[in-house]
């Protein structure tokens, strides 16, 4: 949930070791709803930093989940849409959960629409936020033919964000 705060690793041979290796299938999504709080940040290391972990943090403290209603499954959903232009430009970031029907948005909530879309899906596994970190950061230099149409990160149920993660990334292709 502290995601997208870009560090410049490159030179690391481990982490480039990482880039030629990181495992990830293609699924097919029909489209979706997510209702949530949101912010409106980039990738830029000042502007994530100070943005992404309050929205978490007021995610977490204010209980919005219990604020959702018509929840598909319970799992929380790190929901990146509205992008300017690629990941090094502008974008939304919600934190909320898919929802099954789109009536009564509590107020100070949002409610996004994704399209159906082909997903590169990745599972992160490792000690968190580090694993998810290092997964965004392939993706950033990867060559996936992406669509910028929205982006997920969907933090499994029983999620604690202690040790280990449990988090699937699901980034819209082409």
């Amino acid at each position: 949930m502290l995601c997208c705060v870009k560090r410049s690793l490159l030179n690391d041979f481990a982490y480039v070791s990482i880039l030629m290796t990181m495992d990830y299938k293609i699924v097919e999504k029909g489209p979706m709803q997510v209702m949530g709080i949101s912010v409106r940040t980039s990738n830029d290391p000042e502007k994530a930093v100070n943005d992404i972990p309050p929205l978490w943090g007021r995610f977490y403290s204010e209980q919005i989940q219990m604020r959702i209603p018509y929840q598909k499954t319970g799992e929380v959903i790190g929901l990146y849409c509205d992008y300017d232009s690629d990941h090094t430009g502008p974008y939304t970031l919600v934190a909320g959960c898919e929802v099954t029907l789109a009536a009564d948005i509590p107020k100070g909530l949002v409610l996004k629409h994704l399209p159906a879309a082909k997903y590169a899906v990745f599972e992160v596994s490792g000690p968190f936020p580090d694993a998810m970190m290092k997964t965004w950061e392939w993706i950033w230099q990867s060559d996936l033919d992406r669509t910028y149409t929205g982006d997920l990160e969907i933090y499994q149920i029983g999620f604690d964000g202690k040790d280990t993660t449990d988090i699937h990334i699901y980034i819209a292709i082409r």
